[in-house]
């Protein structure tokens, strides 16, 4: 496979930029064996996918067309669109494959998608009639009263004398039906509707930046980068609860009647004041909660557990808890105290980290080197002291090769 983007003429990209398919096209083939090989790349073994991520990708591109002016940015769009794209599709993997574990499902081998396919189903990606969602709510509603009507007539022509008191019996089934769900409708699927909704806060951050925002109840949150946070509205008057994609430190607010909850997925961390740690990024096994300060309530499905000040646990995706040792610790929080710790992680894994902590995309030319080990201990301010970390653990050296970040096998030739 090509190891090189194909650069794109001035003429092709005017073309894309006024909505010729056949540029996308060229563009596409040309550097299909690229595409190819950087979606294998950022999906670490979930080959199957491969085919979604390109055509998600590239129906972005088309999408984004009229913004691009020359080739570096379109190989830019290509190389970042495709990192988010695949973190969020190996965290869905993940989770096929403990089903598939769960249920004894022996998952089939998956031969490499042809270009020619591909680009049939980005054709028809693109050509797919767009449905607005008023009109889709019209259709839903159309279907669900027609189904309604057919019912009725079937049971009037049963006998007719029946019918008035068919609808009413059901119009009374209907009503307390409809108060009982109302009056037992749980405090919890009150906010999962007003999480879901569109007045939700969202805020987030980006590979290579930490993020700092104050609650509506005067809490704190610091977030790490590549995290998201999801508020209720009018957070802090009636209800206290958001969820946490990524890393975050909450410094709590007391005093508010209203206990405030962090979700981590199907994990629920309560607190009345103080200081509490977690990280949740959908990619890992395992999510880490940890007590700087007060104490914290942990409910995971119906159990439930207190955590003292200086405690931490670490929950698996199963929902089994277990105390964290001091190096799970260290190497998940440790960005608390501006610090990136790796344990013993493979090169490949810690070009990942760099991403994420610096922001930094380093390719690795030598594939032999991906799995070697790399531990480091360094500051979050010093992305040269990372580089530098990786260099010696993995006998690597960094360089500019064709205008990309790079890792060379330290005994190759240096490049000019």
């Amino acid at each position: 496979m090509s190891a090189t983007f194909a650069p794109i003429d001035a003429a092709t990209i005017t073309a894309l930029n006024g909505g010729s398919e056949q540029a996308l096209e060229t563009i596409y083939r040309s550097n299909y064996d690229w595409l190819l090989a950087r979606a294998l790349e950022r999906l670490k073994g979930e080959d199957a996918a491969a085919p979604r991520l390109l055509i998600a990708t590239l129906r972005e591109f088309w999408a984004e067309r009229d913004g691009f002016h020359n080739s570096g940015e379109i190989e830019a769009f290509f190389n970042e669109e495709m990192r988010h794209r695949a973190r969020a599709t190996r965290a869905r993997m993940a989770a096929v494959h403990r089903f598939e574990k769960a249920e004894g499902v022996q998952a089939s081998a998956h031969a490499a998608p042809s270009a020619d396919a591909i680009w049939r189903d980005l054709v028809a990606e693109l050509h797919k009639p767009q449905v607005d969602a008023a009109t889709a709510a019209k259709r839903r509603r159309e279907h669900s009263s027609h189904g309604v009507a057919e019912h009725i007539n079937t049971v009037a022509k049963r006998g007719n004398w029946k019918t008035p008191v068919i609808i009413a019996v059901v119009a009374a089934v209907m009503a307390l039906g409809g108060a009982y769900w109302f009056g037992m409708a749980s405090r919890a699927s009150v906010i999962n509707q007003m999480l879901g909704s569109a007045e939700a806060e969202q805020i987030s951050t980006r590979a290579g930046q930490l993020g700092s925002v104050t609650l509506g109840d005067a809490s704190v949150a610091n977030l790490g980068p590549e995290s998201r946070l999801v508020i209720v509205p009018e957070f802090g008057a009636k209800y206290r609860t958001l969820t946490v994609s990524g890393t975050a430190r909450f410094r709590v607010a007391s005093g508010n009647p209203e206990q405030f909850e962090a979700r981590l997925g199907d994990v629920s961390v309560f607190s009345s004041g103080g200081v509490v740690t977690v990280r949740d990024y959908a990619e890992e096994m395992i999510r880490v909660v940890r007590v700087d300060s007060g104490s914290a309530r942990i409910k995971v499905g119906d159990a439930e557990q207190t955590l003292a000040e200086g405690a931490a646990v670490t929950i698996d995706r199963d929902g089994n808890s277990q105390a964290a040792s001091a190096a799970d610790v260290q190497r998940e929080l440790s960005w608390t105290e501006n610090r990136l710790v790796m344990q013993e992680l493979p090169v490949s894994d810690a070009l990942q980290k760099l991403y994420r902590w610096y922001g930094l995309d380093i390719m690795l030319a030598d594939s032999a080197s991906a799995a070697k080990p790399v531990s480091m201990d360094v500051p979050l301010e010093s992305s040269q002291a990372a580089i530098s970390a990786i260099e010696q653990a993995a006998q690597l050296r960094f360089e500019w090769v064709n205008n990309r970040m790079t890792f060379q096998a330290a005994t190759g030739r240096r490049a000019r």
